[in-house]
């Protein structure tokens, strides 16, 4: 008689897990399609909901400019911004791929480029020139190095004196730089945000 009320306990027990499990996990439950907070900001219906304009890649240079060298990560820096950071007017609805060459493979400066928020009138360009690029952080192995790199943008033909004028606020960008094998410095990350205490 003394087990009776602990087999009713740990039935009991077993029976609320089960209920908790079957409400969480059941059966009837679609794992493909359900959105959980991880996969991004937006959910998939709220994508739907604002039917923004897909964006297409755009086109991959050749290669680097043969004058950069690759061995030195401030002159990779600088190259990489230089370049991600110029638009064309016929960047409307692309990725800018122009840095590729500067990215280390199978990241995204590399896969996706950047994204051009405001391309230049028809008939301009813009033209990103590298003010400064001061190392912020590295490992002591010197295979991984955070750069701070500030740039000013300039527009061509300048359209206004106004437009110059906040053409020319200096903007900052901060990558990450991997050493590949064969001693080349890669872009690897690309923000403009420190990410302050991250490995």
């Amino acid at each position: 008689m003394i087990r009776t009320p602990a087999l009713i306990l740990s039935l009991a027990i077993t029976v609320l897990l089960g209920g908790i499990w079957l409400m969480l996990a059941g059966p009837g439950r679609d794992q493909s399609s359900a959105w959980t907070p991880d996969q991004g900001t937006l959910s998939p219906a709220d994508r739907d909901a604002l039917a923004a304009a897909p964006v297409s890649p755009g086109r991959v240079p050749a290669g680097p400019d043969p004058a950069v060298d690759l061995t030195d990560p401030r002159a990779v820096a600088t190259a990489y911004v230089s370049a991600a950071y110029s638009a064309r007017d016929t960047d409307a609805d692309v990725t800018n791929r122009a840095a590729t060459p500067y990215a280390a493979p199978g990241t995204p400066p590399n896969t996706v480029g950047v994204l051009v928020l405001s391309p230049p009138p028809p008939g301009h360009s813009r033209t990103a020139t590298v003010t400064d690029v001061t190392q912020c952080a590295g490992e002591p192995t010197g295979t991984r190095r955070a750069y701070l790199v500030g740039y000013r943008t300039a527009e061509h033909p300048t359209a206004d004196a106004g437009a110059a004028n906040a053409a020319a606020a200096r903007q900052i960008r901060y990558l990450l730089l991997v050493r590949q094998f064969d001693g080349r410095w890669l872009v690897a990350g690309d923000t403009a945000d420190a990410q302050v205490g991250e490995p």
